[in-house]
């Protein structure tokens, strides 16, 4: 009745129930569930909700959201097939978030109390129903442990590096200026000696001064100081004095994303989606053309990283680590707790876009924005 082999074109999307899928469920489990409309901005279950149905959403788009620092964040934007409540179903708990109709939405209830008599008179539908569920579920928490344990790992790596750096290598550096102001106090006679001592004074501080700005950036984020424009433009200067064995002209274009109050949570994220996306094309594209495009209007944000290399084909992509797209399943994950999306788009020889949206409304006029234009050479 219900097949694991979801109909959506890439296996690192939100798991969801299949075309399919929802007509079976609608013809097998009808008279046990209900059809619900819930308008547009109204709550489909509420944060604390002790009600134990799961909803299926047939129709339209919905956002998942916490509560954080006294205001709500969105973590998750759900789609046609996606489940609604499967823990609360299962566990009976008051749920531990709210769900938010970002359009109008067609759900298909199922509540316990009908369930169970679904599992008494049917039990082979219950069955595999609940085993479609379970998958979902598992799939989701799988996908948690994994976004989690490479973030976790990431910040534990760069603020052990910086603190490595801060107190092993810049004390050396102190040691050897030290040193170094010594050297040169018991050989004020030799011209010579003095003037290649204080050659070497002005290179390690000038190492220092470098070492220091490294620290900085490993144990902070530049997001929270400079925002995104100025991070994207950091990175592709670094990118500039780094990359030697490709040629890559770099285009980057916004609408002054960083006016405006976006949320320094959601620009953490999308700075790193872009950063992602770009490492990518550079790393596996062998693309000669890059183009970076991020525009916030009153419908929200929408990025994309466009190259015109080799490409691939679609559906080879994969969500496990193993195969090698790990970083493509990091950054879908990254946009889905913004409440966005991502597409990866591609065809062998055709290049590859990276595309996505946030729903996050900008208030102020648009129209008093300008366009923010960087190009950039990696050679």
């Amino acid at each position: 009745m219900f097949s694991n082999e979801q109909e959506r074109g890439n296996t690192l999307d939100e798991p969801t129930l299949s075309v399919t899928e929802l007509k079976d469920i609608k013809s097998s489990l009808g008279s046990y569930g209900t059809n619900v409309i819930i308008q547009s901005d109204d709550l489909i279950v509420n944060y604390g909700d002790t009600t134990t149905s799961i909803d299926i959403l047939v129709e339209g788009e919905a956002l998942v959201e916490i509560f954080v620092q006294n205001k709500w964040i969105t973590v998750a934007w759900l789609k046609p097939g996606s489940v609604i409540g499967e823990i609360s179903f299962l566990d009976s708990q008051p749920r531990t978030a709210r769900v938010k109709a970002r359009t109008q939405c067609n759900l298909f209830r199922i509540n316990r109390e009908s369930f169970v008599e679904l599992s008494e008179n049917e039990p082979k539908t219950a069955l595999g129903f609940m085993t479609r569920i379970s998958t979902i579920l598992a799939y989701r928490l799988r996908r948690i442990e994994q976004f989690d344990a490479v973030e976790q790992g990431r910040d534990d790596m760069r603020k052990e590096l910086a603190a490595d750096l801060h107190d092993q290598t810049m004390s050396e550096l102190s040691a050897i200026l030290m040193h170094l102001g010594l050297m040169k106090m018991s050989s004020t006679s030799d011209k010579n000696i003095v003037t290649q001592i204080e050659e070497i004074v002005g290179m390690v501080k000038n190492a220092d001064l470098n070492l220091r700005q490294l620290v900085k950036e490993k144990g902070h984020d530049d997001v929270l100081v400079v925002g995104i424009d100025q991070s994207i433009v950091k990175l592709l200067q670094s990118l500039e004095d780094s990359i030697s064995d490709h040629h890559i002209k770099v285009s980057y274009q916004s609408n002054e994303i960083d006016e405006g109050s976006l949320p320094v949570p959601l620009a953490q994220d999308l700075f790193h989606i872009i950063r992602q996306a770009l490492l990518n094309s550079i790393k596996h594209s062998q693309s000669d053309v890059i183009n970076i495009i991020i525009y916030w209007d009153s419908e929200g944000i929408s990025f994309s990283v466009k190259d015109n290399g080799v490409g691939f084909e679609e559906k080879k992509i994969s969500n496990v680590p193993q195969a090698g797209h790990f970083g493509l399943l990091n950054l879908k994950l990254r946009a889905e707790r913004t409440g966005g999306n991502v597409e990866v788009l591609s065809q062998k020889g055709m290049g590859t876009e990276i595309k996505g949206h946030i729903p996050v409304s900008r208030k102020t006029d648009t129209l008093t924005y300008k366009i923010l234009e960087r190009k950039f050479t990696l050679n």
